[in-house]
């Protein structure tokens, strides 16, 4: 097996290892729960939809007004009000902290050979 071979097959190693463990377990899980809360998967959309809006007209060199800044946080504080929102926020953070941490550790692997 070439080098690049193994490497991907050590990825696909990590990625099953990731996989098993609580942290994405709990992510997976509330992905779930939120797709199947017709109610809080509503008010994510919503969000998501006004965030892109308001992100279009900064893009677009217009300042979003005082009315529309608290608009979007009176729903964002509306959306972390709702349990099942607040649940999959977390476990998301969680998920992705732990998957920035692995990545840091690769890239310390990398600077420890890497002698450039």
């Amino acid at each position: 097996m070439d080098q690049l071979e193994e490497i991907m097959q050590k990825s696909t190693e990590l990625g099953k290892l990731i996989a098993l463990t609580t942290i994405y377990q709990a992510y997976k899980k509330g992905e779930y729960d939120l797709l199947h809360n017709s109610e809080a998967r509503k008010l994510v959309e919503d969000l998501q939809k006004m965030k892109q809006e308001y992100q279009g007209k900064q893009m677009a060199g217009m300042e979003l007004s005082k009315e529309e800044q608290e608009t979007l946080k009176d729903m964002e504080n509306t959306c972390l009000r709702d349990r099942q929102i607040l649940v999959t926020n977390d476990a998301n953070t969680k998920f992705q902290e732990f998957m920035e941490q692995i990545s840091g550790k690769i890239k310390a692997g990398i600077k420890s050979v890497d002698k450039l």
